[in-house]
């Protein structure tokens, strides 16, 4: 993953198909398709599992989770600080799988 100037994570390795993507959130883990047009949040909204979420743009942090496994890659990161970053968190309304093995922690 490549971060330019502004922030943003470049996807232009990201996976050109549908990936899995394992979310675990209100002690449950559920393997939701993720589109390459859209978010982690996307997909999870898409299958009603009522994931946490308020502006949709990276800013209000209400969609943050934890990175545990796999490559992710954010629009987006402005709502987090380096530490949380560093610590693993992303922001799910941001975040685009870049690998077939990534697991989020909304929970954590």
């Amino acid at each position: 993953m490549l971060e330019t100037e502004n922030n943003q994570i470049e996807t232009e390795n990201a996976i050109s198909g549908p990936v899995d993507v394992t979310i675990r959130i209100y002690g449950k883990e559920h393997i939701i398709t993720v589109e390459p047009d859209e978010t982690i949040l996307m997909a999870a909204i898409r299958e009603n599992i009522d994931p946490p979420y308020a502006c949709q743009i990276g800013a209000c942090c209400t969609c943050r989770a934890m990175k545990i496994e796999g490559d992710i890659a954010m629009d987006e990161r402005e709502g987090l600080s380096d530490s949380e970053i560093e610590e693993g968190y992303v922001l799910t309304c941001q975040s685009h799988p870049l690998s077939s093995n990534v697991i989020v922690d909304y929970d954590q």
